[in-house]
Parts: structure tokens; C-alpha cells; sequence
């Protein structure tokens, strides 16, 4: 029983610290010439919030972020790509998010296979200085997570009053 707890220890301790290595970059990455206009530029994913509750908003403004991770990990955590703040009065609304064209490279750890995005927002809806407490909006995730595509389509994210 001792030999097998020490095999397990020790291959805990290697897998730990194989994740903690940090990553040398050659200098030939590190002299890259400066990222040109087009792979800085960006587009807009149109994200339509709705929800069935009567809504009153005493603060309007709210702050969008997207977040991507690679979708085969399952433990890794997602990376911020972008967050904008928005102004809005009523629910339902229609907004357009601007998301760099190089959102994939931005996540970490690089995705081995295809990326995953979703949404989140943050809002003092009920304008009493704390955001996502009970009595702000949120994104309702019973009725379904908030996964995003880098497309032109709406997306529908829904909405509810934290209880």
C-alpha cells in the first residue's frame, strides 16, 4: 500500500509540474514584425438578449465579455478575449460585440482542436453598486448556456432576475 501511495505521489508531482514549465519561444518568434491592420481589425458577433420576466433597470449599464477555451479540455480555464460596456433600458436588445479576427490565438492554452466561446455579463441592474447580486439581470443558464459561434448570425442569450 506505501509503494502504491508513493507512485501516486510521484506521478501526481510530475504531471503538476509539467504543466507549470514555462514556454521558451525561439528568437525568431520574438523579432516578428509588427501585427499588420487586417489581423488587428475586427468583427462584430450580433448577440440578442431576451427574457420572459418584467424587467426594471434603474442602471443601464452593463458590461459584455467573451471568454474561449479550447473544447476538448475540459478542466482548462476559458481566456477573456474581449469585453465592451453597453447602455441599455429595456430588455429584450440587439447588440453588436466587436471580436478581434485573431480571437483563437488569444486563448490560453492554445486549443489542440477546435475553440469554444460563450458570454458573460456583468450588470447593476438594480442600481444598488453591486453587480450580479439578487435583484440584478443575469443570463438565465437553466434554460441555456450562453455558447457563442464567431458568426454574422443573432445568437439568442437569455435573461432572467437573480433570486
Amino acid at each position: 500500500m506505501r509503494n502504491h501511495l508513493l507512485l501516486f505521489v510521484a506521478a501526481g508531482t510530475l504531471m503538476l509540474s509539467s504543466c507549470t514549465k514555462p514556454e521558451k519561444k525561439s528568437t525568431a518568434e520574438n523579432t516578428a514584425p509588427a501585427a499588420t491592420a487586417s489581423e488587428t481589425s475586427s468583427e462584430n458577433i450580433k448577440l440578442e438578449f431576451s427574457g420572459t420576466e418584467n424587467f426594471t433597470i434603474k442602471n443601464p449599464k452593463l458590461k459584455v465579455s467573451l471568454y474561449g477555451m479550447d473544447e476538448k479540455l475540459a478542466d482548462a480555464p476559458a481566456t477573456l478575449i474581449t469585453e465592451k460596456e453597453f447602455e441599455q433600458k429595456t430588455v429584450p436588445f440587439t447588440i453588436d460585440l466587436p471580436v478581434p479576427k485573431d480571437a483563437e490565438s488569444k486563448i490560453n492554452p492554445k486549443p489542440a482542436g477546435p475553440a469554444k466561446y460563450y458570454v458573460t455579463i456583468s450588470w447593476d441592474s438594480d442600481g444598488n453598486g453591486k453587480a450580479d447580486e439578487k435583484g440584478d439581470i443575469f443570463i438565465d443558464y437553466d434554460k441555456q448556456f450562453p455558447n457563442v459561434k464567431l458568426t454574422n448570425e443573432p445568437q439568442k442569450i437569455y435573461l432572467k432576475v437573480l433570486k
